[in-house]
């Protein structure tokens, strides 16, 4: 929230009124409280309150030598209070790419002018306990520059975090550059994946995205269960919000939220160990019904198949949406026979017969499990079809001679 005053006043006030405020970062595994975001804060003596400088700090129009300032003095002055307190945690510091681009603009990098290099050497702090996290707003320097910044906090013993992802433009190409230790994910895109399945289908390329990286994956903003809930179902190491609490002016006891993340991972490992038990027993189930009728198949050779599966088609199962049959190699051998809605009358098209499937990974995966445990069936995780906008998963089936059936089935009827 802006107030009326002008928010340049702001910047004018003495050092006593900048502070920093921590709010609590939990590890999912042990429940406790990990460390802490180190989040800027200026007492209003007007309202006699605290406020946000968010705002401030990501205002191009305000005092940049002014907000970098103010920055140093907030990360300053909650490493002095981890160095006064003695505590083993740590602390999550915010750096913008543009502020290090301005301060570093020789070819050359000059490491005394590593504001937080110097912090931790005159106060004796391990750089493991740090974390800097690298924010996603708009970068004007070059990925160059950025990243041999980035490799010498990592040669110094910092951990890298990617802040923001999903919020504006995520640069896919610095995550890569960088390779970070934890990958952050807004509350924004966390709010709009439990209305729209498209959002949702991005955290999940988010989580897949970490976990080939080797990155935690933290989700900050957690405010409700239901928030939280989808957290851990897209693999979350590390949890921040106000579920939990709001940022503080001191750390707390790491075991603070410990009994209500426990009772929360039992509540949530028992619905989603039913929701998974649910969804293989629906798998299942098709593969018995399927299994039946299409066992008919097996017994003809190439040039039967296009016949006697056009045949068959009024006995299949109406959540079926398209079935063709591939050789060994993956060339399309019959045509696709396909409705657009469960139940339609079905219509086919010849043209794609030739297509090859080889390179798909359902059909590479199935070719391996056939290998591997003789299967006759393999299915893909529900997937979204962009043509039918629905979700949909790919049923592949081994017929005689090792013909493949490809199966495409609206999940959410079945």
């Amino acid at each position: 929230m802006l107030y009326s005053q002008d928010t340049s006043n702001i910047l004018s006030y003495g050092e006593n009124y900048y502070q920093p405020h921590y709010q609590p970062i939990l590890e999912v595994t042990n429940c406790n409280i990990v460390g802490y975001e180190v989040l800027g804060r200026f007492y209003s003596p007007e309202k006699n309150e605290y406020r946000s400088l968010g705002y401030q700090f990501h205002n191009p129009d305000l005092d940049t030598i002014r907000l970098i300032q103010i920055d140093r003095l907030i990360r300053e002055k909650a490493i002095r209070h981890l160095k006064e307190t003695g505590l083993r945690t740590k602390l999550f510091l915010n750096m913008m790419p543009n502020f290090l681009s301005m301060i570093h603009t020789g070819d050359v990098l000059d490491l005394k002018r590593l504001h937080v290099l110097n912090l931790i050497e005159k106060y004796d702090i391990s750089p493991a306990d740090v974390i800097l996290e690298i924010t996603e707003d708009k970068f004007d320097g070059s990925i160059e520059k950025l990243l041999s910044i980035v490799n010498v906090f990592k040669d110094y013993g910092f951990k890298i975090a990617v802040d923001d992802l999903g919020v504006g433009f995520s640069n896919l190409e610095r995550i890569g550059y960088i390779h970070p230790d934890i990958m952050k994910v807004d509350i924004k895109i966390m709010r709009e994946s439990l209305n729209r399945r498209s959002f949702k289908n991005v955290l999940s390329a988010i989580a897949d995205m970490s976990q080939k990286l080797g990155s935690d994956l933290l989700f900050e903003g957690i405010e409700t269960e239901e928030e939280l809930h989808l957290a851990l179902s897209m693999g979350a190491n590390l949890l921040q919000g106000f579920y939990f609490s709001r940022p503080q002016v001191e750390f707390q006891d790491k075991k603070q939220f410990n009994r209500t993340l426990r009772d929360t991972l039992e509540k949530f490992s028992g619905l989603r160990f039913m929701e998974l038990l649910e969804e293989f027993q629906k798998g299942q189930s098709v593969i018995d019904s399927l299994g039946e009728k299409l066992e008919a198949l097996r017994h003809n050779g190439k040039e039967d198949l296009p016949v006697v599966l056009h045949l068959m088609l009024s006995n299949l199962p109406s959540e079926i949406l398209s079935v063709f049959a591939c050789d060994i190699f993956g060339y399309q051998i019959t045509p696709t026979y396909f409705r657009s809605h469960p139940g339609e009358k079905w219509d086919s098209d010849l043209t794609e017969i030739g297509n090859n499937y080889a390179w798909r990974p359902f059909f590479i995966r199935h070719k391996a499990k056939v290998v591997q445990s003789h299967a006759k069936w393999t299915v893909t995780e529900p997937i979204y079809d962009m043509d039918l906008h629905k979700q949909v998963v790919i049923f592949t089936y081994t017929l005689r001679d090792n013909y493949i059936l490809v199966i495409k089935m609206d999940w959410e009827r079945v």
